[in-house]
């Protein structure tokens, strides 16, 4: 069995991330016998970065170590795409931000990946939006929500496919309503709308 160190381009300080995963392997008794220093910033998707290449090469039994979510992919929905292959090649994932691990199974178990998404979606969204508000800086435009403009709906599209991910592998709408931030009931009434349906009907 092999640990693999990951380290992300899109961190403008390496040396950060390096110490944190050093500090907590350290902590933990765990022996890292490789580091994966990726190329490509994470704006490219995982499958076309070293990270993949990284995934392929791991065996049952291997162990990733990062230091955040946002380090491995840009969206808790590519995220989910690289915990199924992880799944399936029974790889574990630690993220040391949160000091969580994601550990290998023949199958992923809905309640451990609640309380992981939990533990992740809130960077994602904190990211996401410090980035938005720069762009619009940049841009010379209003900051806010123009008045009498809605974008729930939109953002319930923008989020489909991530939405039905959760509902294939089983979680709650209520607890769908709480990982993409919106509320239960606008959640309850976009899977209406859409005739979005999932292994399990909540």
């Amino acid at each position: 069995m092999t640990t693999y160190s990951y380290i992300s381009i899109d961190f403008s300080n390496k040396e950060f991330l390096r110490r944190a995963i050093t500090t907590y392997a350290l902590a933990h008794k765990i022996t890292i016998e490789e580091e994966i220093d990726d190329s490509k910033s994470n704006r490219t998707h995982w499958e076309n970065r070293d990270l993949s290449k990284l995934i392929k090469k791991c065996k049952t039994g291997d162990t990733i170590i990062a230091y955040e979510a946002s380090n491995l992919a840009r969206s808790s929905a590519q995220i989910l795409e690289i915990l199924e292959i992880l799944t399936l090649h029974r790889v574990s994932l630690i993220l040391t931000k949160y000091s969580a691990t994601f550990t290998a199974k023949h199958s992923i178990d809905s309640s451990d990946l609640l309380h992981f998404m939990q533990k992740i979606e809130a960077d994602f969204v904190a990211k996401r939006t410090t980035e938005a508000l720069a762009r619009r800086r940049e841009e010379g435009l209003p900051l806010g929500r123009p008045k009498g403009r809605t974008n729930k709906s939109l953002k319930l599209d923008k989020d489909r496919k991530e939405i039905q991910r959760y509902l294939d592998l089983g979680i709650s709408k209520a607890s769908i309503a709480k990982l993409i931030d919106c509320h239960a009931q606008t959640l309850y009434n976009y899977i209406d709308k859409r005739s979005l349906k999932g292994r399990v009907e909540a």
